[in-house]
């Protein structure tokens, strides 16, 4: 996997404008989850955390070593649960089970949870009815309420927002990887989405591409948010007046429609960037059906580096979120509520980084050439 650009680090602040900057922890310093603190010792998270437990299958001085490391990337050592300690079970609420991204953010925070003592159930909220084309499933969330859960992670935006939140009462609630406008509403650790943007778009720029569209801007306040920055991004290279924005949500087939469109006009693009892999895959799935061969007629770039994008047969190119961090961050922010953290609410911003693979590994022809060989076709 290459990378051409290092990923920045994340910021922190309060989602309240007037209040200054809040730092990650009291120092002033970023916090370490306990991946952090495995991966700096080249150990597993769970023998990490066996350490940190002071468990007798450890010997000593790696215990000592573990402490040491979990002291100096300042890991909340004062949640650290017993082993035989459960005490409880934190509801982690999805719109849909078939994006892969979803459960490299479980993964993560359900490792960071095992320190505490809990663990995560995943919970489909979205639901249709002939009222709405889409809405939350309220009961659902009102039950999970009823079953006593500790709080609640919301992965990206759900519908019904005001109603979610009034179904949850009083538990502690997080977002992770939702729009920015939820800062302020409740604690947050999203995706830096204009550097994810800047970053596809310069690297395309790189390769000589200056005719560039986007899919996404529906379906979500966050898509929206990714397609501002898709056009940021190409303002910055004197390129806003070319920028095109097909209307596109999370999903392959809406991708695929997107890209049919985008692929029949008079104006085609040299370049797609997606608002997720999903969508990225519904383009090349319409580039093959108009005999557009990638990269070399037409490249396409994800969003989300999940397992889709890195597959053997997409070979993708995809923006990173460090979903790892996204998921340990969020358990960490969730785990001191429920604990009695008080205080504003908190807004993370998890810089991504770029992985480049194959569908983005050539510069655009000759628009001539292009024309020919669709022609020909």
């Amino acid at each position: 996997m290459s990378s051409d650009a290092s990923r920045p680090d994340e910021s922190t602040t309060p989602a309240s404008s007037e209040a200054p900057p809040a730092p990650s922890t009291a120092d002033g310093e970023d916090r370490g989850t306990l991946r952090d603190v495995a991966n700096s010792l080249g150990i597993s998270g769970a023998v990490a955390l066996r350490a940190l437990r002071g468990s007798d299958e450890i010997k000593p001085q790696m215990v000592e070593r573990v402490r040491e490391a979990a002291e100096r990337l300042h890991f909340p050592l004062e949640e650290l649960s017993e082993e035989t300690e459960h005490r409880g079970v934190v509801a982690v609420l999805v719109n849909t089970m078939r994006n892969t991204w979803i459960s490299d953010l479980v993964r993560a925070i359900r490792i960071e949870l095992t320190a505490t003592g809990r663990t995560a159930v995943v919970v489909p909220t979205r639901q249709r009815v002939p009222e709405y084309p889409v809405a939350a499933d309220i009961e659902a969330i009102e039950n999970l309420v009823h079953l006593g859960v500790d709080g609640f992670l919301m992965v990206s935006d759900l519908a019904d927002m005001d109603h979610v939140l009034e179904a949850t009462g009083n538990r502690p609630f997080v977002g992770i990887g939702c729009s920015r406008s939820f800062a302020g509403r409740f604690d947050t650790v999203r995706i830096d989405d204009e550097v994810g943007q800047g970053l596809l778009v310069d690297h395309l720029v790189g390769l000589g591409h200056r005719e560039i569209a986007h899919v996404g801007g529906v379906g979500a306040e966050v898509a929206r948010e990714r397609a501002d920055a898709f056009r940021t991004a190409m303002e910055r290279h004197g390129l806003g007046d070319v920028a095109r924005v097909e209307p596109g949500d999370f999903t392959e087939q809406v991708g695929q429609t997107a890209g049919s469109m985008l692929l029949r006009g008079s104006r085609v693009p040299t370049a797609v960037t997606c608002a997720n892999d999903v969508t990225a895959v519904g383009v090349l799935s319409a580039a093959r059906d108009a005999g557009y061969s990638v990269p070399e007629e037409l490249a396409v770039a994800g969003y989300g580096n999940t397992s889709l994008a890195s597959s053997g047969i997409a070979e993708m190119t995809s923006v990173d979120p460090n979903s790892d961090r996204l998921g340990a961050l969020a358990a960490q922010l969730l785990v001191e509520r429920v604990s009695g953290e008080e205080g504003p609410t908190r807004d993370v911003a998890v810089a991504p980084s770029i992985v480049v693979r194959r569908t983005t590994s050539a510069g655009p022809r000759a628009e001539t050439t292009r024309r020919k060989r669709i022609s020909v076709d």
